[in-house]
């Protein structure tokens, strides 16, 4: 029986359940930014290592697409790197699961220093898929905060035909420090 937390208790999400093997905090942290902020492949590679690490064999054969959060248009030319993208096309091939594509279709403002409400309020209407789904999609991002972004892209999935998702992120940033 999968754990929820208080605020998942009180306002399920979108997804029926999330993965995060590893905490956003030290070197992991360190990791994460070095991949995301200076594009390094190496980081990458160890980043998808322990996510891989982390998930079961069960959990690895479930999806039947994988789809990655995706960058706002604008933000992908600043940054230069799409660092979820980036996870998601290897991971994509290491499982021999089809790659779903999302779009970002608000450009929303960062979500960082925003709190749980004002991150799902950011991103309301935020994200629709090119396709139909198939029945098990994984979201797939870097970090989870508070959840925000994947349950938003989640409810685009279930629209697009979903009927079950999981979310797949490297880390989770540890409650309290968002």
């Amino acid at each position: 029986m999968p754990r929820r937390c208080g605020h998942c208790l009180r306002r399920p999400p979108w997804f029926d359940q999330a993965r995060a093997p590893l905490r956003y905090d030290g070197e992991v942290a360190g990791l994460v930014q070095r991949f995301k902020f200076d594009a390094s492949p190496r980081a990458g590679r160890v980043l998808l290592d322990l996510l891989v690490a982390g998930l079961s064999p069960t959990d690895l054969r479930w999806p039947h697409a994988l789809v990655p959060v995706p960058l706002h248009p604008r933000r992908a030319r600043e940054r230069g790197f799409d660092q979820t993208r980036w996870l998601t096309l290897r991971l994509a091939r290491q499982l021999s699961c089809p790659l779903a594509q999302a779009r970002r279709s608000l450009d929303t403002r960062t979500q960082r220093g925003l709190d749980r409400g004002e991150r799902r309020r950011n991103l309301r209407g935020a994200f629709h898929l090119i396709d139909r789904l198939p029945a098990r999609v994984v979201l797939v991002d870097d970090v989870m905060t508070t959840g925000a972004t994947l349950d938003a892209l989640a409810r685009a999935c279930r629209q697009a035909g979903a009927e079950e998702v999981q979310a797949w992120a490297v880390a989770r940033t540890p409650a309290g420090r968002h």
